[in-house]
């Protein structure tokens, strides 16, 4: 079975190098310590709300709530000085003794969110960018940054903006929907499109099928997907090949194979082959590995060749992944350019270096290095990835280490990766994103990095396209509508243990129950989470908010099974008889 959906949140680099947070105080010091603002707050609505609440106006704050509980958070307000910039003000309500509140993925770590006078209100305002696209979580009472020493130990404390209703939702198999996560998530005014990984009902559909590798040179076996496009099987033509790590994600949350019917359908890369590879032991796997990067280019590669008619030509070939994937993407085409002539890096975690090493940055010295080799990278990274909290901690410190024995950025790894290439001759595409670290940037830019190293024209300017008005790309939380009342026997009929198949997913079990009159689930060993109803037999998950799960009844109204659909289709988990 996979490591468990909580611990792999936070293992996963995506969110790894992403996560930032703010400073927060001993819960036993004065109440200016434990976060009570002596300044003005920058958001105009709550500096209004302050000046009412300081001249005796203690209605305001409830008439706030109210409205924030209609309208959603987080505050979204211009900035007085330009009109290039907005100011986001995060909200949390704190409903029992709060010491502090941080928030993660998203700003630096100089303080912690603050509350307001002496009120249940906390709030933190960020200056962006217009049209930034990002993720971000909330954590209450946590110790001193000083004394993480990182941050898995914190993974069952994140949660999600309760106030806001849009989420993004990562999804690793669509063979268990619960393999996945869920964070808050915001897309300014004047946000990229995503078009191209939306499904257009009139473009010819290619397939996606889910196969089992089982590699010689690594000794196990894993899920990979493969890609065909329209018209593959009615001809015997030779095709590009694209291979892709972290081919859950690719497949599932990036959509992968919608992106390319799009770009093959409007002509902008010929068709062609992808392969997409799962990383059971990720970073392992994707950490500048040798071996991983032999078994794609002695195993995959050679297995698409002689099963999907896929390239045999450097330049036609392409490596490509996010995160720690783009640095062991890089890698592979260091190691293998003799098969891999492209090399897509989104994000990649450039800083890494070996455990028996003490300077980052360790795969931008092997390409200084070595001689200069027939590759073509496409690269880019976030605006949003230049700040590091324990970048900061350390610099601070009393006795800090130098600063080239510090991890650098994400963004500044990959301007120091680009650079380096350029000084050897590389021809390279880099650009950067207006968003921080996560799939939901990756599924709009992958596009662009194909069109760069493969395209046989560029993409149409988005104002020109008809699609340039796209709707908005998350999913709103799926909040019960009032006058949907499951009956309480009803909500009983549903109580028990409902197994997946353990050819999908081993021994994970879905507990149902009911409590104040709601039903929750407990996913094998996920926390529990309230299903919301959306009628007497559909509900949705709280936490997984495009995930839906329908219960199964026989002909004589006994519960029998219940499905489990994120638009990828239905997985059936059965009712387990009481013994």
């Amino acid at each position: 079975m996979r490591v468990r959906y909580a611990s792999r949140i936070v293992t996963r680099v995506f969110t790894l190098l992403a996560i930032t947070a703010s400073l927060t105080t001993n819960g036993h010091v004065s109440a200016m310590l434990r976060g009570i603002d002596q300044e003005q707050p920058s958001s105009p609505r709550l500096l209004a709300l302050k000046e009412r609440l300081t001249a005796g106006d203690r209605s305001a704050l409830d008439k706030f709530w109210k409205e924030i509980s209609a309208q959603g958070a987080p505050i979204i307000e211009s900035a007085a000085d330009n009109d290039r910039e907005v100011l986001v003000t995060m909200l949390w309500r704190s409903k029992e003794e709060t010491r502090n509140v941080f928030v993660f993925r998203l700003g630096d770590v100089s303080k912690s969110m603050t509350r307001l006078l002496d009120t249940d209100l906390w709030y933190k305002t960020f200056r962006l960018q217009k049209g930034a696209r990002f993720i971000y979580q909330f954590a209450t009472n946590l110790p001193d940054p000083k004394e993480w020493r990182g941050i898995q130990r914190f993974a069952d404390d994140l949660r999600n903006d309760p106030f806001n209703p849009f989420q993004f939702t990562e999804h690793y198999n669509e063979l268990n929907p619960y393999e996945g996560n869920s964070y808050s998530a915001v897309e300014l005014p004047s946000a990229e499109p995503q078009s191209w990984n939306i499904l257009r009902p009139n473009v010819p559909a290619g397939r996606v099928q889910r196969d089992k590798f089982t590699s010689k040179l690594l000794g196990n076996d894993r899920p990979i997907w493969i890609y065909t496009p329209h018209g593959y099987a009615s001809d015997n033509k030779v095709y590009g090949l694209l291979v892709l790590t972290d081919g859950g994600q690719y497949v599932n949350t990036v959509r992968v194979g919608i992106i390319l019917d799009n770009l093959i359908a409007a002509g902008l890369i010929p068709p062609l082959v992808a392969v997409m590879v799962e990383n059971p032991a990720r970073f392992r796997e994707l950490s500048c590995n040798p071996t991983y990067a032999d078994f794609l280019a002695q195993e995959i590669v050679p297995w698409a060749r002689a099963n999907y008619r896929a390239t045999d030509r450097p330049d036609q070939t392409i490596i490509g992944g996010a995160s720690q994937g783009g640095l062991q993407a890089a890698f592979v085409g260091l190691k293998h350019s003799e098969v891999f002539g492209n090399v897509i890096s989104q994000s990649g975690a450039f800083q890494w270096m070996p455990n028996d090493e003490k300077e980052p940055e360790w795969l931008k010295r092997q390409f200084a290095a070595s001689p200069r080799l027939p590759l073509r990278f496409s690269l880019e990274a976030g605006l949003m990835e230049g700040t590091w909290w324990w970048r900061d901690l350390m610099a601070k410190l009393p006795n800090a280490p130098p600063a080239n024995l510090i991890d650098p950025t994400l963004l500044a790894a990959n301007h120091n990766f680009r650079d380096t290439l350029q000084s050897k001759g590389y021809t390279i595409h880099y650009t950067e994103f207006n968003g921080n670290h996560g799939m939901l940037n990756w599924r709009g830019t992958l596009a662009n990095d194909l069109i760069a190293l493969i395209g046989i024209k560029p993409a149409p300017k988005i104002s020109a396209r008809k699609d340039a008005v796209t709707p908005l790309s998350l999913t709103r939380t799926k909040n019960a509508p009032a006058q949907i009342k499951v009956a309480p026997l009803q909500l009983q009929r549903y109580v028990g243990r409902y197994e997946m198949d353990p050819k999908f997913a081993h021994d994970f079990v879905l507990e149902v129950s009911v409590q104040d009159g709601a039903l929750w689930v407990k996913p094998s060993n996920l926390r529990l989470r309230e299903l919301m109803p959306a009628s007497e037999s559909r509900f949705y998950d709280s936490e997984l908010p495009d995930l839906r799960i329908d219960f199964i009844k026989d002909d004589k109204g006994n519960v029998t099974g219940l499905t489990l659909n994120f638009g990828q289709g239905d997985t059936l988990a059965k009712k387990v008889p009481q013994s």
